[in-house]
Parts: structure tokens; C-alpha cells; sequence
């Protein structure tokens, strides 16, 4: 269901234009709040920086800590906003109602968490059936009415969402007479809502829900220049690319000189792990290293990831001792010096074509950081992705776009051993960096995208 704009308090968006024009104060709705650990996070911190730190709030249901760099006005969404739809409520009820206490075990207690067990069993056994498409309700709860009428926002910035999370937020939107500025950060709206008891209805509702926040949107903001043509072409509506910027002179500093390699060679992989984006490809190389070390090349694969990422597949990706998982880098001159130190740096993607539906247009996080420390970046993934073609065309990485093991296997030793190559790459990579990806042009770009939506 869309909704149908009321008759609201009179003057509170002209006034609220008014007193703001200058320094719009955003609403920021999300799944993927500003942290440190998620790409997404990032993206956010980086893009928003500068901004005032009282005209950002945000609205949102992100599992990862928030962070308060540029914003501390968060406003955590709850089952009083969003939730299944009854009956499937129920579900999350009845798994908060048999929690038990952590102090000692009476005969109760036990018969309660026997009880809980088999309510989660259950729910699991229930969700494997009807897959990931529950239905949603969305409600504007009087609490976060209260709260955004205290804030005042002029604009509603969002990466849209759930089938319920685009209903709040059109709630939302309708409520104050807000603009809305909409930022796509991947294609999944090409595997959402695919499988499951409910997926036929949920996936035409999404349908509905995307074709509405297309036409009522102000703005339209894409990952990158590939997804930004296709939406053109899909949806009819200009779009404009923003995606993570670096502020690339303040990290000229741990550039290291790329003409020679260590002993081992050290090959880095940071980022998220993601079974529909690159685990597949990232197991690959792992299997590469094992063997290259097995033959007499000494290697180091180092992927530092978020734990609950790394340790949910340690299994398929810790096979050798030249491996080895470690936790995201939170700091950032660790994380810059980390990723110059380095020989060389990884960026797989999956070949399988569902991951390649969902990352077609995708524009990973960290590659402004990898282009600025200049260190060669190896490409695995196939050819036609945004960032793989972006890679090939710009010529600031070394591509890969076979599944080949013997063909993955020639480039790691190219890349240790070919000098030229090294140094080429280098310093493209550190010129691409500075004229595409500097914060000084994209983050004046990004706020006066936003200033000029009221």
C-alpha cells in the first residue's frame, strides 16, 4: 500500500526551509547506520564528514555499535516500527519470552530454556520453509514521531531497504513533507524477496515500493557510474554516482616505495565476506596460496575481516599456515599503513551468476583506500562487474577474469616479481586515487547535492 499525503500542521515545511536553507538538516533512514567496520558505515562517515553535527540524525536498525564521528543523534528502531505482520509476530515474542536468567538454574529455569530451544528449532525450521520473505508492518510509533518532530528535518536521506523499512519510511516522508534523496549501493533489488512462502506477493510489493520512492525521490544517487546508467535506462530517472571517498594528501605519508617485495611475499585481503559477493573467490585464492607455498613459493594471505564474518567460513578459508584471518582494523592509520606495507592487494568477486546479479554495479569501499596507498591491487572476478571493468579501463589494476586457478596462480607471481609492472600500477592507482576520488571534490559534490534539495 502507498500512501496518500494529509493535511499537516500549516507552514512547517516552509519554515523549517527558511531557517535551515543554508545547512539542511538531514534525516538519515537506514538499515546500515554510520559505524566503522561495514563498508556501508564508512561510505557514510567519509561522505558526511564536515557536515554539521546537529543537522544529521539518524533513523535506524543496524546490528553493528554506531559511531559518533559525524552524528550523534540515533534513534534505534524497535518492534513498535517495525516487525512481521501478524500472526509471524509472534515469532519474535515468543523467542524474547522464554529468555532466562543467567543466575544459577532452577528446575523452572530449565524447563525454560528447554522450552526456548525448541521454539528457536522451531522458528528455524519455519523460516527454512517460508525463506526471508515474512511479510512486515511498518508503524510511525508515537515515540520516533516525537523524535523527529523535536529534530526538524528538512530532507530524508536513505539506501531505501525491506518491504517494511521503505513503508516507514514513506510513512515518514509523508508525515513531514519531507524531500527525499534515495542512494543505491547495490543491485539487490535483483535477488530480494527470490524464494520462500511469501515471495511472489513481498517481491511485487518491493516493486511497487521502489517505482514510488523513483518518482516521489528529489534526488537519485547511485554507487557508480555502471549502475547509474542502467538505472537510467531502468527507471527513467537521472542518477548521479557518490561512493567512498579518501581524503587522499593526508595519507601520502605511508606510500611506500611498491619496486620490491618481502620475503615472504605478503598478500592482503580487507573487506567484508559475503557468500553472494566473494567468499567463493576468496576460498580460490586461498587454495592458490596453499599450493604456491606447497611448491616452494613463499606467500603470506592475510584477510582481515570482520570477526563475524571471517569466523563464520575460518573453516573453508584457514587451510594453510601461510594463512591467516585476522579481525577488521578499526583505526585508520592502522588500516593505512597496514594496506602500504602490504605486496599486494586482493580484490576478489565471485564468477556464479546470482553474485554476479547482486555486485554487478557494485563499487567496493575500500578502493579509494587501496588506490591512494599506491600498492598493486590484483582483480579476480569477471569481466562486465563495475568494478572489474573500472580496474581493467583505468588500467589501475592487474585482472584476473578467469576462474582459473593456473591463470590466478601467474598472476600473483607476476606481480612479485615483474618491477615495472609494480611501479606502473603503483602510480596510476595513486593518480586515479587524487582525480576521482579525492574528499575535497566528491564530499563538496555530495553536500551540495543535498543543500540544493530544498
Amino acid at each position: 500500500m502507498l500512501f496518500i499525503k494529509p493535511n499537516l500542521t500549516p507552514q512547517y515545511g516552509e519554515m523549517v526551509k527558511i531557517i535551515n536553507k543554508h545547512s539542511p538538516k538531514v534525516l538519515f533512514i537506514t538499515p546500515h547506520a554510520f559505524n566503522n567496520v561495514t563498508g556501508g558505515g564508512i561510505t557514510y562517515t567519509n561522505l558526511f564528514k564536515g557536515w554539521p553535527k546537529d543537522h544529521i540524525a539518524t533513523v535506524h536498525n543496524d546490528p553493528e555499535p554506531t559511531t559518533t564521528d559525524v552524528c550523534d543523534q540515533y534513534y534505534k528502531l524497535g518492534a513498535r516500527e517495525l516487525d512481521f505482520s501478524f500472526p509471524f509476530n509472534y515469532l519474535r515474542k515468543s523467542a524474547s519470552n522464554t529468555s532466562t536468567s543467567k543466575q544459577g538454574t532452577t528446575s523452572a529455569q530449565a524447563k525454560s530454556s528447554f522450552k526456548a530451544k525448541v521454539l528457536s528449532k522451531a522458528k528455524q525450521i519455519f523460516l527454512d520453509i517460508v525463506g526471508r520473505s515474512l511479510p512486515e508492518r511498518a508503524t510511525l510509533s508515537a515515540e520516533l514521531e516525537s523524535w523527529i518532530l523535536d529534530y526538524k528535518p528538512d530532507v530524508i536521506y536513505t539506501i531505501l531497504g525491506s518491504n517494511g523499512m521503505m513503508e516507514l519510511i514513506d510513512k515518514i516522508r509523508v508525515r513531514f513533507d519531507l524531500p527525499v534523496v534515495i542512494h543505491i549501493m547495490d543491485d539487490w533489488m535483483q535477488t530480494s524477496y527470490k524464494d520462500g512462502l511469501f515471495s511472489r506477493s513481498e517481491r511485487a510489493k518491493m516493486d511497487r515500493l521502489i517505482n514510488h520512492f523513483m518518482n516521489v525521490s528529489t534526488k537519485h544517487l547511485g554507487i557508480s557510474h555502471a549502475m547509474c546508467e542502467a538505472y537510467e535506462r531502468r527507471y527513467g530517472k537521472s542518477f548521479e554516482p557518490f561512493q567512498n571517498t579518501i581524503e587522499t594528501n593526508r595519507w601520502q605519508h605511508v606510500a611506500q616505495d611498491k619496486s620490491t617485495v618481502s620475503t615472504p611475499v605478503d598478500l592482503l585481503y580487507v573487506g567484508s565476506i559475503f557468500p553472494d559477493a566473494q567468499l567463493t573467490s576468496l576460498i580460490n585464492c586461498c587454495k592458490v596460496v596453499a599450493d604456491l607455498n606447497d611448491s616452494g613459493f613463499q606467500i603470506n594471505f592475510t584477510i582481515s575481516s570482520p570477526s563475524g564474518h571471517s569466523q563464520r567460513y575460518r573453516e573453508k578459508l584457514d587451510i594453510h599456515p601461510a594463512i591467516k584471518i585476522v579481525d577488521t582494523i578499526r583505526d585508520d592509520e592502522t588500516f593505512f599503513n597496514r594496506i602500504s606495507s602490504s605486496d599486494i592487494l586482493l580484490l576478489p568477486v565471485n564468477f556464479d551468476e546470482s553474485s554476479i546479479r547482486f555486485i554487478r554495479y557494485s563499487m567496493p569501499t575500500k578502493i579509494p583506500a587501496y588506490l591512494t596507498v599506491g600498492t598493486p591491487i590484483l582483480v579476480f572476478g569477471p569481466k562486465g562487474l563495475a568494478q572489474v571493468d573500472y580496474a581493467k579501463n583505468e588500467r589501475w589494476g592487474y585482472n584476473v577474469e578467469q576462474d582459473d586457478p593456473a591463470l590466478l596462480k601467474k598472476a600473483l607471481l607476476k606481480l612479485s616479481e615483474d618491477v615495472d609492472l609494480r611501479c606502473n600500477l603503483s602510480k596510476t592507482a595513486k593518480t586515479i586515487a587524487q582525480t576521482h576520488h579525492d574528499a575535497k571534490t566528491v564530499r563538496s559534490r555530495f553536500h551540495t547535492t543535498l543543500i540544493d534539495t530544498i
